[in-house]
């Protein structure tokens, strides 16, 4: 009977295979054979093949169990779940406008849900929409909306029977370029009973009763958004036939930002006479969370348990709020110059545009009331930017290199450009003098 300890931890196909070679060669029956020279050679690369194959699946499989070391997106949404974190959808950009109806008469004039405008950005044309009824009276003699907020894209309308019999049954909205926090749920008792419920997005689990109408909101494949409902212990349970209307907004996400000047398409309330003028131009619009950022705010997100209490907690929260956030600080009105006590300081680096207009910064301070501690009050400050001028004289050995002078050139601006974009663009960022030095040494084997 062969003593030879066996090797299992080798997880290399040429290790599996010499190890194979070493058990069997240790057996009475073959310690004179010659494997490589044999049939027997390709069964050992069989065995190989399916011990490392085997090998390769049972850890990644392992991986995906744990948030940190997750690739598949499905896995990480999932991994995620349980802490109670929902990734951010795509981000409609956002835009808000005065409108001024030239010949309106009447005692009010509304404007209608999914009125549309449009606009022109590199010489496409883009188009924003309303959310929401807005009803005016005229002021001296005056009809005007005032800070009307439009949301580049289509408003779609969507809906579901839900089947009590079907459990397999899916609410998906059907498209993965929704941008979920334009999503109205309304619940219809039938088709025959027209009786509308307004229901809201539940914003966490302590303040649900039996009969709250709330729904909840997740990831599935693709990229798309699943909502579901209550069972009637947490949230008003659905019934049996009930229509079940998703409205949102389908965006484009980030083509459109910057747009400055927007234009009625069709009318207001009958009228087609109008002057439009901008407050804010249009910003915001974002990718859906990347798989890096899910990792980092999920534990965070579940650390603050539904509450901001500390700086980071409200970092955390603002970054999920708006994803177009490419970094956030904040710090406690207490360590301002003049302390201002009850107050979190928040600025934000927009991953586009320069700063948050007011209408964004009013709407994230809006959004962050429900997790604010008793008297705490959040203000939006918008950040210094500091610039640096680097001037350098780069010499090289022409003999070294064919590349041109310009070209090498070109490469040093190049990657100064990609030391700023990855090092400097967020707070607490640090330029090192001696890592841009280094880097400019790396351009060329060349470079004196």
């Amino acid at each position: 009977m062969s003593q030879h300890k066996l090797q299992i931890s080798e997880l290399d196909f040429d290790a599996i295979k010499a190890n194979l070679k070493t058990f069997l060669q240790s057996q009475t029956q073959f310690q004179d054979y010659d494997f490589d020279g044999s049939g027997l050679s390709i069964l050992l690369d069989v065995l190989s093949y399916n011990t490392h194959y085997l090998s390769y699946i049972a850890n990644m499989s392992t991986n995906e169990l744990y948030l940190d070391s997750a690739d598949i997106r499905n896995n990480i949404v999932s991994l995620a779940k349980m802490l109670g974190y929902t990734p951010s959808s795509p981000r409609t950009p956002r835009a808000s406008i005065d409108i001024k109806l030239n010949d309106a008469t009447g005692s009010s004039v509304t404007m209608q849900k999914g009125t549309v405008f449009s606009t022109t950005v590199d010489t496409l044309e883009y188009q924003y929409v309303t959310n929401e009824d807005t009803t005016i009276t005229p002021v001296d003699g005056i009809y005007e909306f005032k800070n009307v907020p439009i949301y580049e894209g289509t408003l779609v309308t969507f809906k579901y029977v839900y089947d009590i019999n079907d459990p397999d049954q899916k609410l998906v909205i059907p498209t993965n370029t929704a941008d979920t926090s334009t999503l109205q749920v309304i619940v219809q008792t039938s088709a025959t009973d027209t009786t509308q419920s307004i229901y809201s997005l539940a914003g966490g689990y302590n303040s649900v009763a039996s009969d709250s109408k709330v729904y909840f909101i997740q990831e599935t494949i693709d990229g798309k958004y699943e909502i579901y409902f209550g069972d009637g212990v947490t949230g008003k349970k659905l019934e049996d036939e009930n229509i079940v209307i998703m409205e949102y907004v389908i965006t484009n996400r980030t083509d459109s930002n910057g747009a400055s000047t927007f234009a009625l398409n069709g009318n207001i309330g009958g009228y087609t006479n109008v002057t439009i003028s901008t407050d804010s131009n249009s910003q915001g619009g974002s990718e859906g969370e990347t798989n890096e950022s899910i990792k980092f705010n999920a534990p965070l997100q579940y650390a603050a348990q539904d509450r901001a209490v500390t700086a980071t907690d409200y970092e955390t929260l603002v970054k999920s709020i708006y994803p177009n956030a490419l970094s956030v600080s904040a710090w406690g009105g207490e360590d301002d110059e003049t302390p201002q006590y009850g107050v979190v300081n928040i600025s934000i680096k927009a991953a586009s545009g320069s700063t948050l207009t007011d209408t964004t910064k009013a709407d994230i301070v809006t959004q962050l009331k429900p997790y604010n501690v008793a008297s705490v009050r959040p203000v939006i400050k918008d950040p210094e930017t500091t610039s640096i001028l680097v001037t350098s004289t780069v010499k090289y050995d022409a003999k070294a290199t064919a590349k041109t002078a310009s070209t090498i050139k070109a490469n040093v601006i190049n990657i100064l450009q990609v030391y700023n974009a990855e090092n400097l663009q967020k707070f607490d960022s640090i330029f090192r003098f001696s890592k841009v030095i280094g880097l400019i040494d790396d351009v060329d084997k060349s470079v004196l």
